[in-house]
């Protein structure tokens, strides 16, 4: 890939410092309200400033690979998370800090409607492959379509770049796990350092354990514990165990609304909450 232009540069640059401006503004703004009404006594700093903002923009729509819609629901998206593409949140999820999805090789433009969507996502992939063909490649790849109550959590990596990836309800995602393509049921969990390649479904109420590596196209059946790499059956699920799945993902939406203040501190979140986005 060829570096960037002159011309690229220069709109870089002047990006940023228009960025850059807008943020020293809303610093001045902030120790103004500050200075105007705090009560100060001999000694005091001439005004208290907490510094809010962040340079990480974690919302980030592609003319050309679609638009995130977060629903206004939501537990909780980390300032410092990345939501890249055609990228959908629904109502009680949370992604948590470092986490990234990724929906980039699809071709859904942004300001496609609702009807649209629904359309598109219907589609296999390759009707994709053949509708959504343009200049920069085959446009064959898929959403990330994330259901209720369910959550992301840190460090995780969710990518669609052969097909959608779509993650049901209460599903627990596990720190640092590798999604691509795959479809994970209602009321799944999986571990920490999973990963889950193109093709493969985990079933509702399926447990893939930590670091556990599913294989192209393998599905693992309701109620299956899955480990090791490449990872095979090893047992079912005890009653007790699937009802963990669901106390789980349960105290994930309590604890993303304790920390969904942080949401209005710094992210792009706030101007783009969409009533009722669609998920799965």
């Amino acid at each position: 890939m060829p570096g960037p232009t002159f011309l690229t540069r220069i709109q870089h640059t002047i990006g940023r410092a228009f960025r850059e401006t807008g943020q020293a503004l809303d610093r001045v703004g902030i120790r103004g309200t500050s200075h105007a009404k705090t009560k100060r006594i001999q000694g005091d700093d001439p005004y208290i400033f907490s510094d809010h903002l962040s340079r990480h923009r974690n919302l980030m729509p592609l003319l050309h690979r679609g638009n995130p819609a977060v629903h206004s629901g939501a537990a909780f998206i980390a300032p410092c998370s990345s939501l890249v593409g055609t990228v959908h949140i629904g109502e009680g999820s949370s992604v948590w800090y470092g986490a990234i999805l990724r929906a980039d090789t699809c071709n859904m433009s942004c300001g496609r409607s609702r009807e649209d969507l629904e359309g598109w996502r219907e589609m296999s992939k390759e009707e994709r492959g053949l509708t959504d063909k343009d200049h920069f490649d085959s446009g064959a790849g898929g959403g990330i379509f994330v259901g209720k109550g369910t959550n992301i959590q840190d460090g995780c990596v969710v990518k669609s770049v052969e097909n959608h990836t779509i993650i049901g309800n209460g599903v627990t995602v596990g720190h640092c796990a590798v999604i691509n393509s795959a479809i994970v049921e209602d009321n799944c969990m999986v571990g920490m350092g999973a990963v889950l390649n193109p093709g493969s479904k985990i079933e509702t109420l399926g447990f893939v354990a930590a670091g556990a590596v599913i294989g192209r196209d393998v599905v693992v059946k309701s109620g299956e514990l899955w480990v090791g790499n490449p990872a095979k059956k090893m047992r079912d699920l005890t009653q007790t165990e699937k009802e963990k799945l669901y106390f789980q993902a349960d105290e994930y939406v309590k604890k993303g609304i304790g920390q969904s203040h942080a949401m209005e501190l710094g992210s792009n979140l706030s101007d783009t909450l969409v009533e009722g986005a669609k998920t799965v």
